[in-house]
């Protein structure tokens, strides 16, 4: 006759009980690999998006137009007719930003520091996605009037004022001798570029400033190009190009006379990376999910050795291999559900923990946890079958003779 499920399931626990110390090693194995398979999960996403987010902040998910020079002739400067062009003949592109950079010397008090300073709009700060830890941007209106302020990076606070956490607004600098600008704000921390160019090293200024009292002899030092959706970056190239080729009279022969670039390939070389580890460190969490399923299958053979003569009296009053092998099997169902389950609480807590030290987005989704749970009961369940066969086939005359 069939035992009720529920009946397996009381006798799975308390053979369970009866060996406490076992129990809690085969269930720590099983919980470890679980936990260990969720946290690389979260670790990989959540370093992944990291490093992402690090390098589109850095200007990755934009178009650069630099001039060149072509056949041994000057470059041929970039103007506010290319940025015309490029306006009038894309579908692709929301914002043209010129920029206008130089390495000037910076002064205040008695401090100074080479930094490079960039003559731009409003718009190249949320074209970098950059924000301001004090103060804020200058606007259409510093614009149009060639107002005599600037915007500054951390490096340049750090050197002219002494300290990151310096307060200098309202305090005035010195640009290149010649421009003596006020201080409206302070940009946020940003790193290092993909170049190793610190990025914190930094003025900004009004563009119309810039060419009021330094010129544009050279024309703008490049143009920054924002396609109006990220998945548009190489359509938002090619309408660049094409447009620039017919504003500079190019015939179809003659090469370009400016450069191009899209980071979307470093990019995508980053995210393929970041996944590549990502995937390593998941199959270095996978195979402490088998070590786990070895643990149960070794404890589960311990069991049937020491539960021999049991095993052959169940089968000397009637009962079926069928149920011996299903007794066992719920056994091992049993110590891979409990370990799974403190698997999940071990995972998500040490993931949340590293999240939160690191500065990590949390990635913790019910996917891959429901799924290292299942993948870890399915591998408890895989080697705890052999022991549960081996004791469903044991002869119940030799098993009682092993008494």
């Amino acid at each position: 006759m069939r035992r009720p499920r529920s009946e397996l399931f009381g006798m799975a626990f308390e053979t369970l009980r009866r060996n406490p110390g076992r129990s809690a090693l085969t269930l720590l194995g099983l919980a470890i690999g679980v936990g260990a398979f969720i946290a690389m999960v979260s670790f990989g996403e959540g370093a992944r998006r990291s490093v992402m987010d690090q390098f589109k902040a850095l200007g990755t998910h934009l178009v650069r137009v630099r001039g060149t020079s072509r056949g041994g002739q000057e470059r041929r400067p970039l103007s506010d007719a290319d940025i015309a062009a490029i306006q009038r003949d894309s579908t692709s592109i929301s914002k043209i930003i010129p920029v206008a950079r130089v390495i000037f010397e910076a002064t205040h008090a008695g401090h100074q520091w080479w930094t490079p300073v960039h003559g731009t709009e409003p718009e190249f700060a949320t074209l970098h996605t950059w924000d301001t830890s004090l103060g804020g941007l200058f606007d259409a209106r510093d614009l149009a009037r060639r107002a005599k302020v600037c915007v500054l990076g951390q490096t340049v606070v750090r050197e002219l004022f002494g300290d990151d956490s310096a307060d200098p607004l309202g305090e005035t600098v010195t640009i290149g001798g010649l421009l003596t600008c006020r201080v409206i704000g302070v940009l946020g921390p940003k790193g290092t570029s993909t170049s190793g160019n610190d990025v914190d090293d930094i003025v900004l200024i009004p563009v119309t400033t810039f060419a009021a009292y330094f010129g544009l002899p050279q024309g703008y030092s490049a143009l920054e190009i924002g396609p109006s959706q990220p998945e548009w970056i190489e359509a938002a190239k090619e309408e660049a190009r094409t447009a620039l080729r017919r504003s500079h009279g190019l015939g179809v022969d003659e090469a370009d006379d400016f450069q191009i670039d899209s980071p979307t390939e470093v990019l995508k070389a980053v995210d393929r990376t970041a996944t590549i580890l990502a995937r390593l460190l998941q199959g270095i969490a996978a195979v402490s999910l088998f070590v786990g399923g070895v643990g149960i299958m070794n404890i589960q053979l311990v069991s049937v050795t020491e539960r021999t003569a049991e095993i052959g009296i169940r089968a000397a009053i009637g009962a079926s291999p069928r149920q011996i092998l299903a007794q066992f099997l719920v056994e091992g169902a049993l110590l891979s559900l409990l370990g799974a389950t403190f698997g999940i609480m071990i995972g998500v807590g040490v993931s949340v923990s590293v999240a939160a030290s690191m500065g990590w987005q949390r990635i913790t989704s019910f996917g891959d946890v429901a799924g290292a749970a299942a993948f870890g009961i399915a591998v408890g369940l895989v080697f705890g079958f052999l022991p549960a066969r081996r004791a469903a086939l044991l002869d119940p005359i030799e098993a009682l003779r092993r008494q």
